[in-house]
C-alpha cells in the first residue's frame, strides 16, 4: 500500500514529463504508419524528424519542426548541387565532394544552430546507399518529403496529443524562481547582522541564474506560440523581464550585506530585518505559487508594512554608504514586486477569462 501511495506520488509529480513521452511515442507510430502507406524509400527519417520535433511546448515543437525542415532543405539541394557538379565515381573523388559540402554547412551550423541538421543530410545524401541508385535531385526531393512529413506529424501531436502550452510550463518555471529567490532573499537579510558563508550564497546565486535561464527559454517558446497564433495567452515576455529586475535588486543588497552592519546599528535594526526577512520571503513564495496556479497574486500589503517599518528603523541611524544603497536596494525591490504583481495578475486573468462560460 505505501509502495503504490508512494508510485502514485512519483507519477503526480512526473505528470508533464509523462505527458510528452508519451506524445512522442505517438508522434513515433503515427509517422511511420504514414511514411510506410505513402511508400517513402526512407521512412525512418520520417520517424526521426517525427519524434525529434515533439519537444515539452507547442512553441518549442513549431522552432524544432521548422529547423528540421530548413536544414535538411539546405542541405540536401546543397549537396544534391555538389554531387551533380562533383564528379565522385571513388573514394577519393567522393571525398572532395563531401569536403566541399560538408565545410561551408558545418561552419554555417556551428553559427547559426538552427542549421545544425544540414551537415547531417549532406553526409547521408552522398554516403547513403539509397542515394546513389535514386541520384542526387530525386534523393534530395524524397529527404525533403521524408523530413516534411515527420515535422507535419510531429506539429499535429504537439497540438492535439495532450498538448502543452509554453504559458503552463512558464508558470512553473516562474514558480521555481521565485522560491529561489526566496531562499536567497533570506540568507541575504541574515547576512546584514551576522557572517555570511560566502559558498552557500553563491550556490542561492547560481541556482536562481539557472532558473531565470530555464523561464527565458520557456518564455522563447511561449512567445513564438503567440507570434504563430497557436496561443492567444498572456504575454510572456515582462515576467522574466520583472523577475530578472527582482533578482538584481537582491544582487544590490547582497553586496551591502558581504560584511554585517556594524554593531552599534544592530540592536535597533535586527527586529526590523526579522520581520521584514519574514513577509518578503512569505510573499515570493505566495506569489510564485500563484503564478504556477493561474491564480490571483497575494497582496503585498503585510510586505509593505514590513518594509515600511524598516527603513523607519534605518530612518532613525546616521548611516554610510552601505545604508543608502540598502535603502535605494530596498525600494527598488519594492517597485519591482508592485510590477510583478501586476505580472501575475495579467497572468491570472487570460486564464480566468478562458474559463467563463461560452468561452
Amino acid at each position: 500500500m505505501a509502495m503504490s501511495t508512494f508510485s502514485l506520488a512519483i507519477l503526480s509529480r512526473r505528470q508533464a514529463e509523462l505527458r510528452h513521452g508519451l506524445r512522442i511515442a505517438v508522434a513515433g507510430m503515427l509517422s511511420y504508419v504514414a511514411a510506410e502507406m505513402i511508400g517513402l524509400p526512407q521512412g525512418y527519417w520520417t520517424v526521426f524528424t517525427a519524434v525529434l520535433v515533439v519537444q515539452g511546448s507547442v512553441g518549442g515543437s513549431w522552432k524544432a519542426s521548422i529547423d528540421r525542415l530548413l536544414g535538411t532543405l539546405l542541405g540536401a539541394f546543397y549537396g544534391a548541387s555538389i554531387a551533380m557538379l562533383v564528379p565522385h565515381n571513388d573514394a577519393v573523388t567522393l571525398g572532395v565532394a563531401l569536403a566541399i559540402s560538408l565545410t561551408p554547412l558545418a561552419i554555417l551550423a556551428a553559427l547559426y544552430p538552427s542549421y545544425r541538421v544540414a551537415p547531417i543530410t549532406v553526409v547521408v545524401l552522398l554516403l547513403g546507399a539509397s542515394s546513389s541508385s535514386e541520384g542526387p535531385l530525386l534523393a534530395a526531393t524524397l529527404r525533403t518529403v521524408e523530413v516534411s512529413l515527420g515535422g507535419f506529424v510531429g506539429m499535429v501531436v504537439s497540438l492535439f496529443v495532450l498538448p502543452a502550452r509554453a504559458h503552463a510550463l512558464m508558470g512553473d518555471a516562474a514558480n521555481r524562481v521565485l522560491q529561489r529567490l526566496a531562499d536567497l532573499l533570506g540568507d541575504v537579510m541574515k547576512g546584514l547582522v551576522e557572517p555570511a558563508d560566502p559558498d552557500a550564497l553563491q550556490a542561492r546565486h547560481d541556482a536562481v541564474r539557472a532558473g531565470i535561464t530555464a523561464l527565458e527559454a520557456i518564455v522563447d517558446e511561449a512567445a513564438r506560440e503567440k507570434r504563430n497564433y497557436l496561443s492567444d495567452d498572456a504575454d510572456p515576455e515582462p515576467v522574466a523581464r520583472t523577475l530578472r529586475r527582482v533578482r538584481h535588486d537582491l544582487v544590490l543588497i547582497g553586496r551591502v550585506a558581504a560584511e554585517p552592519l556594524p554593531q552599534s546599528m544592530r540592536p535597533a535594526l535586527e527586529p526590523a530585518f526579522a520581520a521584514f526577512s519574514t513577509a518578503a520571503t512569505q510573499f515570493l513564495r505566495a506569489i510564485g505559487e500563484a503564478f504556477a496556479e493561474r491564480i490571483a497574486p497575494p497582496s503585498l500589503d503585510a510586505f509593505n508594512a514590513a518594509l515600511a517599518h524598516l527603513l523607519s528603523a534605518l530612518g532613525a541611524i546616521k548611516g554610510d554608504e552601505r545604508h543608502v544603497a540598502l535603502v535605494f536596494g530596498l525600494e527598488q525591490f519594492q517597485r519591482n514586486l508592485q510590477d510583478l504583481v501586476r505580472r501575475a495578475g495579467e497572468f491570472a486573468r487570460v486564464r480566468a477569462a478562458a474559463e467563463e462560460p461560452g468561452n
